[in-house]
Parts: C-alpha cells; structure tokens; sequence
C-alpha cells in the first residue's frame, strides 16, 4: 500500500505547478499524482518533467472529479494528501503540519489548512471562508467511506467539510503560516478572473444548498478511456 498519496488537481496551470512540484518532490515518503482536468495549455507536459504521476481528463470536468479520479486510480494510502497547483510559498513544513494531526490521534478523519501571514486579501478570505480551503489531509478510512464527488466541481471542500460533520468525524485545523495562492484575476486577469471567482462562488453554493443530497452519490470505479488518460502511473502503482 502506498504510504502518503497526494493529489493535485490542475487546470490551465503551467506557468505555476512547477512551484509546487518542487517542493512535494523534495519530501520523502509521498506518492504523488497530479491530475490536469482538461487543460488548453501544457500543465500535463510541464508535470512530466517531475517524478510524479500524471492524469489528464480529456475535458474539464471539475475539481471534485479530479480529486475523484485520484482517488480511483492510487486505489489505497495510508493517508492522503489535497494540494492546489497554484500556492504560493508552499514548504515542507506545511504538508507536514497538515499530516501530523492524523499521525498523533487515529480517530482523527481530516486536517484543514488555515492560510495565516500569506496576502492579506487571501488571509481574509480563508478566514471567513476556511470551509473552502483545499490544503488538506485525510486518513485512508475517511477516504473509503467517501460517496462520489465527481458533481462537485469548485464546491468540493464544502462537501468534504459537511460530510466529515455529518458523519462525526474529528477535523483539524493546523495553521499554514505564509502559504498563499495566485488569484484568479492575477492569474487570467480581471475581467476574466472575476467571471471565474463569480462561477466558482456559484458551484460552492450549490453544493452547500444541495451536500445532503449526495451523501449517497455511487461512487466511479473506473477510469474510463474516453474520459481519462493515464499519461503516467503515480509511483507505486507501475510508473515508469
């Protein structure tokens, strides 16, 4: 069984993955699989230049079915690992504030990381909206016992967080001091950027309106061809 299994979903990040990468890369003891949901630019190629494994969605299909392709394919970790493709000062440090809270209390079932001395517009964010923060950990049983998330889109970690206090499990909430990530206008612009905030906004809330409806979504069990491509195996699972 692999060890720790972290999972980086990836949209049109190229100019930004390889931040990231080099620091999870650093770290021993990590199995990591980033997933490019559909992208128009080369975020898959600039991956492979790592030692990590690689889908690629055929399409954008959302985060939450990123994460849930991740999850199919490594199959089994003993923990897991949720990283954005696009933080900012991201150290060793952070992964393993988010892992040790699992590691020190075994009924514990997530970890969510607080952006703390990042940017102050992020900060503020993260501290009204931590619900939305998508630096986690998660033990292998929470992850079995997990419905589908492949509806979820952007609202993801709101359905992580109610399905965790639905089912009673413990979260913790370890601080990430001077972690932070690229905005959406930085990143596309303004006008661009503030459509792409106004639509995540939008799939967040329809998954805190409709989470109770999805509590039992079957889950996929399959990666199917025509929908994703295993460009490499994540280490573990037969990577080259």
């Amino acid at each position: 069984m692999i060890d720790t299994a972290v999972l980086i979903p990836a949209y049109d990040e190229e100019p930004r993955i390889a931040t990231v990468l080099d620091v999870v890369c650093s770290m021993d003891g990590l199995s990591i699989l980033v997933i490019d949901d559909g992208s128009t630019d080369a975020t898959a190629e600039r991956a492979l230049q790592y030692p990590v494994g690689v889908l690629r969605h055929r399409r954008n299909e959302g985060k939450g079915a990123a994460l849930e392709s991740g999850i199919i394919h490594v199959e089994r970790a003993r923990s897991w690992v949720f990283l954005d493709a696009d933080l900012i000062g991201l150290r060793r440090e952070h992964i393993s504030r988010l892992l040790r809270p699992l590691q020190e209390d075994p009924g514990m079932g997530m970890t969510v990381g607080q952006f703390v001395q990042g940017t102050k517009r992020v900060d503020w964010a993260q501290r009204f909206f931590s619900i939305l923060n998508g630096q986690r950990a998660l033990s292998d049983a929470f992850v079995r016992s997990l419905p589908g998330l492949w509806w979820s889109r952007f609202g993801v970690e709101v359905f992580l967080s109610r399905f965790a206090e639905h089912n009673g499990w413990t979260v913790g909430e370890p601080y990430l001091e001077g972690l932070t990530h690229h905005t959406k206008e930085a990143k596309m612009g303004a006008a661009r950027g503030v459509r792409a905030r106004l639509n995540m906004y939008r799939e967040c809330l329809s998954a805190l309106a409709r989470w109770e409806n999805h509590l039992s979504e079957e889950r996929k069990t399959e990666l199917l061809p025509d929908e994703c491509e295993v460009l490499r195996a994540v280490d573990g699972k037969g990577a080259n």
